[in-house]
C-alpha cells in the first residue's frame, strides 16, 4: 500500500518510491525525481508504484488538487488530504481498466513531446531562413 512521508534531503529512498510536489500551483503534481517541497510515495513494488503514479499524474492534469490547496502566498497541499484524495480515487477504480487508460495516456504524452520538439525545431528553421535570406 502507498506510504507518504515528507522529502528530506539525504534521506535514503525506498526503492519503489516516487515524488508529489507539495507546495506551489503545481501541487499533487508527480516526480521522478526529489525537490525541496515534496512527499516521499513509497509502493510495495513496481506495479503499485507505476498504478498511483499516473494516478496522481492524471489528477495534477484533471487539476483535482486545486481545490484542496491551502496557504495565501504559496499554496501547498496538505499530507492528509493527498491521501483522501488518493484513497476516495482508488476505492471505485477498476484497476484493469485504468493501466489501459495510462497506455493511452502515455502515448499521448509522447505525442505531445515529439510534437513540441517539431515546433522547436521549426521554429530554430524559420530563424535560420530568415538569417540566410538577410545575409546577416
Amino acid at each position: 500500500m502507498l506510504q507518504l512521508v515528507t522529502h528530506r534531503p539525504g534521506q535514503q529512498q525506498p526503492p519503489f518510491s516516487f515524488f508529489i510536489l507539495s507546495k506551489g500551483n503545481n501541487s499533487g503534481k508527480p516526480l521522478d525525481k526529489p525537490c525541496p517541497n515534496c512527499f516521499v510515495a513509497s509502493c510495495s513494488n513496481e506495479d503499485e508504484r507505476e498504478f498511483f503514479y499516473w494516478l496522481c499524474w492524471g489528477l495534477w492534469q484533471a487539476k483535482a488538487f486545486e481545490h484542496f490547496l491551502t496557504g495565501s502566498v504559496i499554496p501547498f497541499l496538505r499530507k492528509r488530504e493527498l491521501q483522501q484524495i488518493l484513497h476516495k480515487q482508488t476505492a471505485g477504480m477498476h484497476p484493469e481498466e485504468w493501466r489501459q487508460a495510462v497506455v493511452k495516456a502515455r502515448q499521448l504524452h509522447e505525442h505531445e513531446t515529439n510534437v513540441r520538439k517539431q515546433l522547436q525545431l521549426l521554429g530554430q528553421l524559420k530563424c535560420a531562413f530568415i538569417r540566410s535570406q538577410l545575409r546577416l
